[in-house]
């Protein structure tokens, strides 16, 4: 697999688009893998890194909205497009508000996105 960054060297690091410290329960969310070179990768954790890193977040925000498409999305709907257990998904929505048991999608896109949206 070559680098998504530079596309010139292998990859062989997965870094996390949205931080594993901003939203743990994405730890083992696919969606939110890069999969980049080492080099790649400390420039992105680097002093010049913030762009690439917005790029990124913006590829992940980009593809769950897409693939959350209804404005309001049950634990089950959530669960099948981010692939996470059920304990990650306890720690995804224990603090985004639902009307028997609906979770409004912007809520869920913003909880993903570490309480943020990118523009």
């Amino acid at each position: 697999m070559v680098c998504e960054i530079c596309r010139l060297r292998e990859a062989n690091q997965i870094h996390h688009c949205v931080f594993r410290s901003h939203v743990p329960a994405l730890i083992k969310c696919e969606l939110n893998y890069a999969y980049i070179c080492d080099k790649c990768h400390t420039k992105l954790h680097g002093k010049y890194g913030h762009e690439l890193d917005i790029k990124l977040k913006l590829r992940f925000q980009n593809s769950i909205e897409i693939l959350f498409d209804k404005e309001y999305l049950t634990c089950e709907d959530i669960k099948e497009v981010l692939k996470i257990s059920d304990r990650c998904m306890r720690s995804l929505l224990k603090t985004v508000s639902n009307k028997n048991g609906l979770y409004k999608r912007e809520d869920i896109i913003r909880r993903c996105m570490g309480g943020r949206i990118y523009e």
